[in-house]
């Protein structure tokens, strides 16, 4: 139309004018053509199974009518033939299928008028279930439910070829709902059966290929079994059996009485008492069972005379170890130690008996003597750093630390 007016006149802002004066006419919107559709708006994927629930009827399919329920989660279908299009009937259809699977939280169905009814909206409001209502003649928006109702339509209707029977039977409906359960999703990856029950269900296409995990798992016992070999004890054997009872008896004489079995026993004890063991809990009388005892703490042990090497407790080897004062002289000689002077070796009780002495016992913390302040071994070491004998020093200092004392 635009075209063909420049072919004959012009104005200003003539193709505007020529577009709102289309826009503006009643018979051509009328009968338009449907506008482009919007962009694709997908519903929120539930994060567990059961969670939201997609409604539809569809029929007649094949002279019968369906109600189908898909859950969002995993895409597992449910197929109900009904004959009553009543919201009772699709209210006890719904009972009966959540007796096995509960609740859900959200529910989607079209405005038909089994969902639109009071008792209807009493069922869900009862049971605190979220209804959700598609657009009218809008079926995109119940898109999952109506996508699986025409793989269900075109799965039938190719069906009929290869069977005369008008009908859906029971066995054929069955067989589609297991086939469809056990194939993976394009949408999930995976089958809906798996997500919806945790686990693949077994299917003759599980035959074809070689148990792998449960021939491992048989080998690995085999080679648990093969690695340690249980004993065996014949009849009228004499055995240890553990003992439960007593904190200080821990193993028992008894007899075994006769096998139950490749790993259990029933045992005789000496008092008469008859019970049961397993093989782990038996030890043949020649195996010596270990005692009960509770590690103790030792100090070092000499072997020479405890009197010579032990002294309250403190290891002291003379031979290493000389703790005698010894004073060096000017010429380098050694000057004996002075009798007044507090012996740092301990002293020796030569009259005692080591067996009988009174050291403190084995394990006990070792007593050190007290660190005295002597006064003439300071002077001493202050003589030997100025190369001055014991006896100048003594002569000189004395006195003035007497007199400070």
């Amino acid at each position: 139309m635009k075209q063909k007016a420049r072919g004959y006149v012009w104005w200003p802002n003539m193709d505007a004018d020529i577009t709102a004066y289309v826009k503006a006419c009643v018979e051509c919107a009328q009968t338009a053509r449907d506008p482009p559709r919007g962009c694709i708006q997908p519903w929120t994927w539930p994060t567990v199974p059961w969670f939201c629930l997609h409604k539809d009827f569809a029929g007649p399919i094949r002279g019968q009518t369906f109600l189908f329920i898909i859950d969002a989660h995993s895409k597992w279908p449910e197929v109900i033939p009904v004959t009553q299009l009543t919201t009772k009937a699709t209210v006890a259809i719904l009972l009966h299928l959540f007796a096995s699977f509960g609740y859900p939280r959200e529910i989607v169905t079209d405005n038909g008028a089994q969902f639109t009814s009071r008792e209807f909206q009493s069922f869900v409001t009862v049971h605190n279930i979220k209804h959700k209502l598609a657009a009218p003649y809008h079926p995109a928006t119940n898109g999952q439910a109506e996508r699986f109702v025409q793989t269900f339509k075109n799965y039938f209707k190719a069906s009929v070829a290869v069977t005369s029977q008008r009908s859906i039977s029971p066995q054929q409906l069955d067989s589609f709902l297991f086939t469809y359960r056990t194939t993976p999703h394009a949408t999930t990856g995976t089958t809906p059966a798996e997500l919806m029950l945790g686990r693949q269900p077994w299917t003759a296409f599980d035959m074809l290929r070689p148990q792998t995990v449960h021939e491992h798992v048989l080998q690995s016992q085999e080679k648990m079994v093969k690695s340690k070999e249980s004993p065996v004890f014949a009849a009228h054997q004499e055995v240890w059996t553990r003992s439960y009872g007593s904190a200080n008896t821990r193993w028992l004489p008894s007899t075994i009485a006769e096998s139950l079995g490749p790993k259990m026993y029933r045992v005789c004890l000496e008092d008469g008492s008859i019970t049961r063991r397993h093989v782990d809990q038996l030890l043949s009388r020649s195996q010596v069972p270990e005692p009960l005892t509770s590690p103790t703490l030792r100090g070092p042990v000499s072997t020479s005379n405890a009197s010579e090497d032990i002294w309250n407790g403190v290891w002291v080897d003379s031979e290493i170890l000389d703790l005698s004062p010894v004073v060096i002289c000017d010429s380098g000689s050694e000057v004996p130690p002075d009798p007044s002077l507090p012996s740092l070796t301990p002293p020796v009780d030569h009259s005692s008996n080591p067996t009988t002495s009174n050291s403190p016992p084995a394990g006990s913390r070792p007593q050190r003597p007290p660190d005295r302040l002597h006064l003439q071994e300071r002077i001493r070491d202050f003589c030997q750093s100025s190369h001055r004998t014991w006896k100048d020093t003594d002569d000189d200092l004395a006195p003035q630390f007497s007199s400070e004392d």
